[in-house]
Parts: structure tokens; sequence; C-alpha cells
């Protein structure tokens, strides 16, 4: 029977042997039976629950509330949405407090040591409720393990580590849009505890981005469409319902990059529009080219405001800068179109009006001159409308062909057709402009007649600048706008 006892002694420690030397020093120090009992009990005995209860928060005999030390420690900035108005934020959470129902120095199997143990065990010892006030989603990372750890200290204080991804709201203000700047919170707060019991302070000093601050990482934040210009923490109570809570905000500012919306936008809006004017140079009798390009400026302008709309925010109730600019963008080209059709239309009827006055149609002038009703006119001194009606004129001359230019000349007239219809005895079908007779022919007409189809000429004539009007107004406008529009939007307020 000893030879037996013996064996199974001899068994034991030759087993445990070869074990602890395949787990290496560590596995050793752990797996020491004198030392196993000695941490092991030591938690054991801290956590039992006739002496310690998770759910009843630390210091509360005292009546005095628990002071709980936050710093953060950013590790990524991204997915900034203006149409959700909200970002993706992920970092690492220390909180640190005193917890002295786990004061080893106190316990009859104290320890002297740093214990450092997995997160799980904070399932049973008291945490601090934190959670993000403004996060719509948020999850602790669990790959490969659960992300977090316990430290315990020989005097009882804890420090609670969680890595964390939250998508966060941020109430942003669009009106300056692509020139905004926003100001996004993280906001922790407790649950269930007013200031009376829990009260969280940071834990370094209240600054942002460097070594020793509270909040560590942002400096290393590379944004594509924002620069990070600002950050800064601070504390403050949050009053409600059930009484005030104290809140820790981590607040930044985001600058908007303008480069892209330079490239993508602003510079092709304002090529459109230098485009549109070259409609001015070209004669206004060619319609389908300046027709063709005022359709084409403006669909093109369509599809640059339908890119505009659905790649920025639609969100918004109210305008922003660069819808503001794409619209009166489009207004200008859509000005230098209409600008041409009507001064076409008008210059069309102006012209029917007068070859219709010309062959006497609509001569419903009453009052007859001294002369016997009749004005001899020097016909050198009298425009030709030589604008193309489709009107068929009555009592229609011969007309023959020159041999030196392609006019139409009139050959021969009754007595009665040359007082209707001298007037146009030479013209030319294809233009769009006044020519002067040929010297020393003579027109005889009501001076009524003569009267209104002066005035339509000079009004034609006043219709046909309106190009040479339009190459000045048109920039001037244009630069104009431009002036005002940047000067109000890069010093307005973001607020």
């Amino acid at each position: 029977m000893q030879l037996v006892l013996q064996i199974f002694v001899l068994s034991w420690l030759l087993i445990n042997t070869t074990e602890s030397g395949r787990g290496g020093p560590q596995s050793r120090y752990w797996r020491n039976p004198l030392r196993n009992l000695k941490y092991g009990a030591v938690v054991e005995t801290m956590l039992d629950p006739d002496r310690y209860h998770k759910y009843i928060r630390p210091g509360i005999d005292t009546g005095k509330p628990i002071v709980v030390n936050v710093s953060l420690s950013v590790t990524g900035l991204d997915r900034i949405s203006d149409a959700d108005m909200e970002y993706t934020v992920t970092f690492t959470l220390h909180q640190l407090w005193k917890d002295t129902r786990l004061d080893g120095t106190k316990s009859a199997r104290g320890y002297s040591q740093i214990l450092t143990m997995d997160g799980s065990l904070g399932n049973r010892i008291w945490v601090p409720d934190t959670y993000i006030v403004n996060s719509h989603t948020s999850f602790i990372h669990d790959v490969t393990t659960r992300n977090g750890l316990i430290r315990l200290y020989p005097d009882g204080t804890v420090l609670y580590v969680l890595r964390i991804t939250s998508t966060v709201s941020c109430t942003m203000k669009l009106h300056k849009y692509p020139m905004d700047e926003q100001a996004c919170k993280l906001a922790l707060e407790s649950w269930s505890f007013t200031e009376q019991d829990l009260i969280y302070k940071w834990d370094k000093e209240e600054s942002c981005g460097s070594p020793s601050g509270s909040v560590t990482g942002m400096d290393n934040i590379v944004l594509l469409q924002f620069n990070l210009t600002k950050c800064s923490v601070y504390r403050e109570l949050h009053s409600a319902a059930l009484g005030n809570y104290s809140q820790l905000i981590l607040e930044f500012r985001l600058k908007r990059n303008m480069l892209f919306f330079l490239m993508q936008t602003y510079l092709p809006s304002v090529l459109l529009v230098i485009l549109s004017w070259v409609s001015f140079w070209i004669n206004m009798n060619s319609v389908p080219a300046r027709v063709g390009l005022g359709a084409t400026t403006v669909l093109s302008m369509t599809t640059l405001m339908i890119g505009v709309y659905n790649s920025g925010p639609k969100s918004t109730s109210y305008i922003k800068a660069i819808d503001f600019y794409v619209c009166v963008c489009y207004g200008f080209i859509f000005a230098a179109l209409m600008e041409y059709a009507g001064a076409h239309f008008t210059v069309r009827r102006y012209a029917t009006k007068a070859n219709k006055l010309l062959d006497g149609k609509h001569n419903d002038c009453k009052n007859k001159p001294k002369n016997g009703g009749h004005v001899e006119i020097d016909i050198e001194e009298e425009a030709v409308f030589s604008y193309p009606v489709n009107d068929q004129r009555e009592c229609e001359p011969k007309w023959q062909t020159s041999s030196n230019t392609n006019k139409l000349r009139a050959v021969s007239y009754s007595e009665e057709d040359a007082i209707s219809k001298r007037g146009f005895s030479d013209f030319e079908h294809s233009t769009f402009s006044t020519r002067k007779r040929n010297p020393g022919a003579k027109n005889v007409k009501n001076g009524c007649v003569v009267t209104k189809i002066k005035t339509l000429r000079h009004r034609v004539t006043r219709l046909e600048r309106i190009d040479e009007y339009s190459r000045i107004i048109f920039p001037v406008a244009f630069v104009g706008f431009n002036a005002v529009y940047w000067w109000v939007y890069l010093t307005m307020d973001d607020q």
C-alpha cells in the first residue's frame, strides 16, 4: 500500500513538471500551486457575493459620488455623411475609478502587484454604465476576442478599457455648403447615475491632440473631404427629468476642402456661362448656329445641376451656396438663349410690318399731307428692310438676276406699282440687316406711311444692336455676381 502511494505521488510530480515546462516561465509561474491559490483566492475572496455586490456603486456608504476619470485614444474618424448628418469614429475608452472593496492591501490574502485580467471580469464587478449620448449605433470589437481588459491595482483602483466603434450624429448647418465648417461632438454620460452618485472627469489635462492630453490620436487623423482645424474637450452638466447628469464632451471642427468642388462644379459652371456668350458674336440670321449653341449649353448646365443634386446632401429644406450658384449660372445661360429668341422674333415682326406697308396692305393713315397726299422720298437716305417674309405681294413685279451681283432687281413697274412697291427696288433675300437704296432713286408714298416705315426701321436697327450691348452687359453682370457671391459666403458666420 505504501509503495502504491509513493508511485502515485511520483507520477503526479512528473506530470506537473512536464506540463509546466511546456508552458514556459509564465505558465510555471501561474501553475505554481501556492501562487494559484494566492491570487486566485484573493480575487474570489474579494468577489464573494456575501461581501461584494456588483449592482451597488463603490462609496455608496460614504454618501459621496464616485469619480470616474476618462481618457480617449482615437484611432479612426471616417464616413462623414452630409446626407445622414453623422460620422463614424473608432476609439479606445479608458475609465479609471477606485473601488475600496477591491483593495488588496486590506484583504487577508492581500496582493501587492497589478493584476491584468480579461474584460469579461466586468460582468462580475461594478463598472460605470457609460454610454454615447449622440450615438446611432455602436459596438465593441470582438476579433479575435472581446477587445477589453480590466486592470486591478493593489489599492483598489480599477482600469477598464474597451475598443469601440460608433456612428454618431452631427447636426450640420449647410447654408454655406461647400464652404462650410462643421462642429461635431462626442458626448459621454452615465445612463443611470446622476451627479450625486457619479461624476466624470478627464483623466489628464483638458486638451486634445497633445500626448499629455485626455484625448490622443486626433493629430493622426487624415480625411478626404475635410480638414481637422480644431479639437477641444470640456465637461458640463446635462439637465434631464430625473436630475443633472455629468457629461464629458469631445468637440472637433471640420473644414470642408473646396478644391474638389471648384474642379467639379464651379469651374464647369463658369465655362458654360462663358460659352453661352459666344452666340453674341454670331450673326443674328444664323439661326441654326445660335439656337444649337444655346440649347447645348442649357442642356449641359441641366446635367451639371442634376449631378450636384445627386452628389450633395438632399435632406435640407433651405438652399445651399452651391445650389444658388448653379441656379444663377443656369439663369445666365437661359437668358442668353432668350435674348436671341426675343430679338429674332421682334425684328422679324417689324420687318413683316414694314414690307406690308410698302406693299400698301396696311395703309390705314387718314391724314393727308399738303402736297396732294404724297411725299417724295430720297431713297438714298432710306434703309431697306432686307428680311424675307412668307406673304405674297400683290402685283408681283418681274425680276431678273444681275450679272455682277446676286441681288434681284425689278425691271418694270406700272405707275401704281411704283407708288406702292419701289421701296424694295433692290434688296438681298439672305441677309438680316438694313441697307441703303440705289442713289438717285425716288419713291412716292403717303407721309404717314413713310413715318411708320422710319419708326420700324429705327426699332429694327436698335434690336440688331442688342448683341453689342449683351457682349458688355452679360460679362459685367456675371463678374459682379461672383464678387458679391464669394464675398458674402466667405465672410458669413457658419452659425
